[in-house]
């Protein structure tokens, strides 16, 4: 019965994120415009350049691709930031006084936050394929192989940033680290560039950043497109095995670091 109430008040505190999330279409606008202007701008732009570095290579659909995990991530960014509004309007205050186990509050964001990763994440792929992505890779195996990938990156960093969010506390200072994060992983990982093309610094932190092992797993499973080989080296299993043990054991501790923030407040 206990379990039972668990999951029942998780589920209503993640269908009231989504409600909130729905109502406000300005977020999904904001998230969504991003991929979209790097798109537009920065994908037509480098095609011809990128396809003088790496003959044959389809830049616009290789960042197409990378544009759906960069919109996970962006997405999962955002997810401390929702615990900033809840606790300056009070209903934090409120959660943390009923009878609502504490695990409850940020397991709600994180699963809330891996819902609107999905969904947006699917959003930029329809308008990318209207843009130019080849629909080539398109089938039942590419899009369930990028909704694992999406959650597998929703679940990492939400995780992370839900526990900052309950960490920090102030709206200004979790901005700021997410604004001192968002490129570094962005750049230094093969959402953007094959990683061939960076320097070899970059190269080491590339291979230890999750975004490259997620983007590669949705390039591998877009079948039809030779040109974007594996920037990993790994094959599709092992690119979805990494992020599957990353996204359980960072979860794991985001949950054991947010739930120890809500006992010391």
């Amino acid at each position: 019965m206990q379990d039972g109430t668990y999951l029942s008040q998780t589920l209503s505190l993640v269908v009231r994120e989504l409600k909130h999330w729905y109502r406000s279409r300005m977020q999904m606008f904001m998230v969504v415009i991003q991929p979209l202007i790097w798109l537009g701008l920065f994908g037509f732009a480098m095609n011809g350049l990128m396809s003088q570095f790496a003959t044959g290579l389809d830049y616009f659909s290789f960042l197409a691709l990378g544009m759906v995990i960069i919109t996970a991530l962006t997405t999962s960014m955002n997810a401390g930031m929702s615990l900033i509004w809840d606790r300056r309007f009070g209903f934090l205050d409120k959660l943390k006084a009923a009878p609502v186990p504490r695990g409850v509050i940020p397991l709600s964001k994180v699963l809330a936050t891996t819902v609107k990763a999905v969904v947006q994440s699917l959003l930029v792929l329809v308008i990318a394929l209207f843009l130019g992505l080849s629909p080539d890779g398109l089938s039942a195996v590419s899009i369930l192989t990028i909704v694992a990938t999406v959650v597998c990156v929703a679940l990492t960093f939400s995780s992370i940033f839900v526990a900052m969010g309950l960490m920090i506390k102030s709206q200004e200072v979790l901005m700021g680290v997410n604004m001192l994060l968002n490129l570094p992983l962005m750049f230094a990982s093969g959402a953007m560039f094959p990683t061939t093309a960076l320097p070899d610094a970059l190269k080491i932190i590339a291979n230890g950043n999750p975004l490259t092992y997620a983007a590669d797993a949705i390039r591998q499973s877009w079948g039809g497109m030779d040109q974007m080989i594996s920037v990993t080296g790994l094959s599709l299993g092992q690119d979805l095995t990494i992020m599957a043990l990353i996204a359980v054991a960072v979860t794991l501790a985001g949950m054991f670091f947010a739930r120890r923030a809500l006992k010391m407040e």
